[in-house]
């Protein structure tokens, strides 16, 4: 139930950040490294 919580709010925050690439890559990052500590 947690990563599909999870994956809704990455989702959320993806529709937002279309607007800028660059928000895009950072919010890339941070999702690589939550699932890394996963």
């Amino acid at each position: 139930v947690e990563r599909g919580v999870a994956r809704l709010k990455s989702w959320r925050i993806f529709r937002r950040a279309r607007c800028s690439p660059n928000r895009m890559t950072s919010i890339a990052k941070a999702v690589l490294t939550l699932e890394r500590q996963r």
